[in-house]
């Protein structure tokens, strides 16, 4: 996929999210004083809901005319299998998730912390058949069984097909789009095994970083949007071997055992590099 492409799919993108979705902090509760606004996006998520019904190349069709790539040839990375099944979708297993990264690890980050990027992903994917080729399937696939209105149904699909960065910010793509997800595990998973000091090999890391994923989303965000000196690569393997231990030890993982150890190698990165420190004072 060229950088041109993205570019120019990019505004689509947020326009489109932005008009078929409702915001209450924008426009209130749905009432007849907002009426002008709901109707519309009513229409939009009605829309979306049709060619969802009508099955994978009308789906494909709708999202290239939405971006404005019609015609255009997207090139989105091999699925490591034909086709993914619904639960597959919404939740990939552990070694899908190894799957994906091993298919993937040649993907470059500034391409996989785009929202977008998987999205134009997902059309390709979508129109190869990779999670069915029936409207009911790729309902199941991409939106979920639980949602029961056109709101939800609406958000689960943005979320599925790439995440709502307008609404969830940068965050959105490292936890709210299932494929994309998998391969952020599997690039922190690799990174944590790189650092000689942690005994501990990708494949472990990964299977820790998939158990829990409120322990995931707190990693994530913290990393991204509060205390990114936890993305250097020595602070994110302290963490990482302090949730393995976590999880020898109790069985589970919490949210607050990233945060109160992100906090603690917070503190000390302001009074010296983590990238130096020394490894027990990282882990103590």
């Amino acid at each position: 996929m060229n950088r041109s492409l993205l570019d120019a799919a990019s505004p689509k993108f947020s326009a489109w999210q932005q008009g078929i979705v409702f915001d209450k902090g924008r426009h209130g509760e749905p009432g007849e004083s907002n009426r002008h606004v709901w109707e519309p996006i009513r229409g939009r998520q009605q829309e979306l809901a049709e060619a969802i019904g009508g099955g994978h190349q009308a789906l494909g069709a709708y999202l290239r005319r939405t971006l404005d790539i019609s015609g255009k040839q997207i090139g989105a990375p091999q699925l490591p299998r034909s086709q993914l099944t619904p639960d597959e979708c919404d939740s990939p297993p552990l070694e899908l998730e190894r799957e994906l990264w091993t298919a993937w690890s040649g993907l470059k980050r500034r391409f996989a912390s785009q929202p977008v990027y998987w999205l134009l992903c997902h059309v390709e994917w979508i129109e190869r058949g990779c999670f069915g080729q029936a409207g009911h399937r790729l309902e199941a696939a991409l939106v979920g069984k639980r949602a029961k209105n056109s709101e939800a149904k609406t958000r689960n699909f943005l979320r599925h097909t790439g995440g709502i960065p307008h609404e969830r910010g940068k965050t959105s793509v490292f936890s709210d789009c299932p494929l994309a997800r998998a391969w952020w595990r599997g690039h922190v998973a690799e990174q944590v095994a790189n650092v000689e000091d942690l005994d501990m090999s990708a494949d472990e890391a990964h299977g820790i970083l998939h158990e829990n994923r409120p322990a995931w989303e707190t990693l994530a965000r913290l990393g991204v949007m509060r205390v990114t000196v936890i993305s250097q690569p020595r602070a994110r393997a302290a963490i990482v071997g302090h949730l393995g231990a976590r999880f020898r030890n109790a069985g589970r993982l919490r949210k607050e055992d990233v945060s109160e150890v992100a906090a603690g190698l917070a503190r000390m990165g302001l009074r010296r590099s983590l990238e130096y420190a020394p490894w027990r004072e990282l882990t103590a």
